[in-house]
């Protein structure tokens, strides 16, 4: 296993002089609740409160249609490393369960690390992982042909499998819930995953963090989702794949100098990345994500970034995969602002089938905005793409700070409000289908106008928290 420590003393030393949350006394909320450990397997509805403390020490099954509730303010930690043990695996809501976290934002509830308080480390647990009903395009190794179900691979055998036919599925909800310390380096696993789940499922104010791997991953289905954030994840902030056609609005993907790291999967460090399978088989129909009000922070020059590292660009497309990217700031990221990999994915952007439009973008070297891999992409340069991107009204800023967010390089606590006058405060578009009805209707780019809805139920130092 590949691990890089990046040991949180470090951090500390960076950080600590910094206002470290959006959430208010972190350092104080240990409190004495009793410790329950959680079974393997949960096969019968079953409601966690939230004056209790809950562990476990390998994976967690919810299976049997059983329904897992979980009281706002509710901690669950996976068991600590510090002391030897192997880590903890995943946590899974099988086909037919769901899972009800409706946390708050004065009472998140948050799944985490049980490392002690300052020896956390990306990569203490599997992640949590809900597997739905909703199709996906999953390519069978055993036939050569389509498949109907897929999963992830390198988190064990039981792992479940996600994909049917109900494109209406409900897995439940997520709503104000972090997750923490999650993710596993030898494996293709995520902050949280979605595999095969349905548009009656409810996935808004959900924060990763610290994940040795990538924050969120969607792999087909239809759920949609609001106020996301992905912040300090070594891989991708946001991977869409294997047919995934959801709409999302409000969107953050954020990227510390300091973090990113090659995976088995996955080589490159993206704030959004688009594929139609993460091990580039042909597989149909299309993911095609709809994508609206994100903000995408890359290192950019500051201290610790390190550019021998895989950073890559704001938005990467490849293996085949398709997109819509509307009103979005796109900033930081050393390798490009939209990137193409993949000569099939530029072709969908000149057919139509993948759309770029209203959005603000910077590159760490501007000539690389709009830009291609040379070696993989031959039917447009980076020339073709500059020219379609200034023909659907985006716009190119040669530094960060001309885009006009507060503070976004703070990285204790990024402030990414649109000071006053910033471009990005007008202009969104969202004319057309297919941004009708799911789409909050805001005039601002970017995933904040004058309002931080980060705040309280966000933390973007959890190191220091003692739950």
């Amino acid at each position: 296993m590949n691990r890089n420590y990046c040991l949180p003393m470090m951090l500390s030393a960076f950080l600590s002089i910094c206002l470290l949350s959006c959430k208010k006394d972190d350092n104080k909320l240990e409190t004495q609740k009793p410790v329950v450990a959680l079974p393997e397997k949960i096969d019968a509805n079953r409601t966690l409160k939230s004056d209790t403390i809950y562990t476990f020490a390998v994976s967690v099954n919810v299976t049997n249609n059983a329904v897992l509730t979980i009281e706002p303010g509710t901690v669950i930690k996976s068991r600590s490393v510090a002391a030897g043990a192997g880590r903890s695996g995943y946590i899974a809501i099988e086909r037919g369960s769901k899972i009800m976290a409706e946390g708050t934002a004065e009472k998140p509830i948050v799944f985490t690390s049980g490392t002690p308080s300052g020896f956390q480390q990306h990569g203490d647990w599997g992640g949590l992982y809900i597997f739905g009903k909703a199709p996906v395009s999953a390519y069978d190794e055993n036939t050569g042909g389509a498949g109907t179900e897929m999963t992830l691979t390198g988190l064990g055998a039981l792992l479940p499998s996600g994909g049917g036919n109900d494109p209406r599925d409900n897995s439940g909800v997520l709503r104000y819930v972090r997750i923490e310390f999650a993710g596993v380096g030898s494996a293709e696993s995520y902050g949280l995953a979605c595999v095969g789940v349905g548009s009656g499922t409810t996935i808004e104010n959900v924060q990763t963090s610290y994940t040795q791997t990538s924050g969120f991953g969607f792999f087909g289905g239809t759920v949609n989702a609001k106020h996301l954030v992905a912040f300090n994840n070594r891989l991708a902030g946001f991977v869409y794949s294997n047919g995934y056609t959801g709409m999302q609005q409000f969107i953050v993907s954020y990227k510390h100098p300091y973090f990113a790291a090659p995976g088995p999967f996955i080589s490159t460090c993206d704030a959004l990345l688009v594929l139609n399978d993460t091990k580039g088989y042909p597989v149909a129909p299309d993911t095609r994500p709809v994508l609206s009000n994100v903000t995408a922070v890359g290192p950019y020059n500051n201290p610790g970034y390190n550019s021998a590292l895989p950073w890559n660009a704001a938005l990467n497309v490849s293996y085949s995969g398709a997109f819509v990217l509307r009103n979005s700031i796109l900033m930081g990221m050393p390798k490009g602002g939209i990137k193409f990999s993949d000569d099939i994915a530029a072709q969908r952007l000149m057919d139509g089938t993948s759309e770029f439009s209203t959005n603000l973008v910077h590159s760490n070297i501007s000539a690389d905005a709009f830009t291609v891999d040379p070696g993989a992409v031959y039917s447009i340069d980076a020339a073709g793409v500059t020219d379609y991107a200034v023909n659907h009204h985006n716009k190119m800023y040669v530094k960060p700070e001309e885009i006009g967010l507060t503070n976004p390089f703070k990285f204790a606590l990024p402030e990414l409000l649109p000071t006053t006058g910033a471009a990005a405060l007008t202009g969104a578009d969202f004319s057309g289908e297919p941004f009708q009805g799911f789409f909050k209707k805001v005039n601002y780019i970017g995933a904040f106008g004058t309002e931080n809805w980060m705040q309280n139920w966000t933390d973007f130092y959890p190191f220091t928290i003692k739950y």
